[in-house]
């Protein structure tokens, strides 16, 4: 009688002979440190790990330290976003051993500074906008607080921007990610 094979079984036959080389095993094992920084690190900024959880848990992920050092700052440039809240990116700068020199914190300090003050400026204006609109459509009294987050204009101002500072937040990026090279090498 004929055996029969599952469909795992025949899929092991036929791929036997196959292997990986250097390049593909080195690819690989980039992409599973990939996958495993950025889910810690996005545990870390839900706050459901603490920074000893972070650390504890980067020490556990197998393979070359440099290499695990690099993904790590390239992750955490690639997650400095000028219109959130960077605190925990910075905590993560200064635990995992990719910390930012003076001048170039001061510079992302100063970027934010303005990014958050033109926010402000610009939310005054939408509110005052939104205001007008539900007083025309007679809509007012003193407890009339417009939630202007939901409002479209808010989101096209939020957009404008953000515009505006991605391009000097881009060059703020290269310019740190060159340093960590700098400092790695």
């Amino acid at each position: 009688m004929a055996e029969i094979k599952s469909a795992i079984e025949l899929a092991m036959e036929k791929t036997k002979s196959l292997g990986m080389d250097e390049k593909e095993r080195e690819l690989f094992a980039r992409k599973d440190i990939e996958n495993k920084v950025r889910v810690i690190l996005r545990r870390y900024q839900e706050d459901m790990i603490d920074d000893h959880g972070v650390q504890k848990e980067l020490n556990n992920i197998d393979g070359d330290e440099s290499l695990k050092a690099k993904v790590l700052c390239d992750a955490l440039i690639e997650g400095f976003d000028v219109t959130g809240d960077n605190k925990r990116i910075f905590a993560l700068f200064h635990l995992t051993g990719c910390g930012l020199d003076e001048r170039l914190g001061v510079e992302l300090e100063a970027l934010q500074e303005n990014f958050t003050r033109e926010m402000e400026k610009r939310r005054m204006i939408v509110a005052a906008r939104i205001g007008d609109k539900l007083k025309t459509a007679g809509i007012t009294g003193s407890s009339i607080e417009p939630n202007i987050e939901e409002w479209d204009e808010w989101k096209e101002t939020l957009d404008e921007v953000a515009r505006a500072f991605s391009e000097r937040v881009d060059e703020w990026k290269k310019r740190l990610a060159e340093a960590m090279n700098k400092g790695s090498e």
